[in-house]
């Protein structure tokens, strides 16, 4: 492992402790829930592509359907989410928000954009946007499918 591989693990244990740990340093959507990166990648997911089919959740997360069916079942439970028709097959299920998800959703996206922001103003301003940049190179490159990550 280089160095800079290590230093790197340290740094992002230590992030991951602060943001998804830790329940009181920076509470997960503003203290409105607990967090857990399942339920809150769906909530992302379906906010950006309100009426998904269970099948596309699935895929964006990685996980078989029926672990995607478990999770929306339980947002469902929670009044998160909400099953309807497909506007483009009657027997298909369509994803969406409740009004109490979009609520939620929005809770979680202002307490991650003051987390960035608070880890941004650990540099020099005249390096925060190329970290930002790097970090999204990165993301991307995670992003690809696997055979392309070889």
């Amino acid at each position: 492992m280089t160095l800079a591989a290590e230093e790197m693990l340290q740094g992002i244990r230590t992030i991951l402790r602060a943001f998804t740990v830790s329940e009181t340093r920076f509470p997960p959507a503003e203290g409105r829930i607990k967090y857990n990166p399942v339920d809150f990648q769906t909530l992302y997911f379906l906010s950006d592509h309100p009426g998904a089919k269970n099948a596309d959740l699935a895929k964006f997360l990685g996980i078989a359907a029926t672990s995607a069916q478990s999770v929306c079942d339980r947002l469902i439970k929670r009044g998160l989410v909400r099953r309807g028709v497909s506007q483009t097959s009657l027997r298909a299920v369509a994803l969406t928000l409740s009004e109490e998800g979009q609520s939620v959703m929005a809770a979680i996206r202002r307490q991650d954009m003051a987390n960035c922001e608070r880890m941004l103003k650990a540099l020099p301003a005249a390096q925060r946007r190329a970290f930002a940049a790097q970090i999204t190179e990165i993301a991307r490159s995670l992003d690809k499918p696997l055979s392309a990550n070889r």
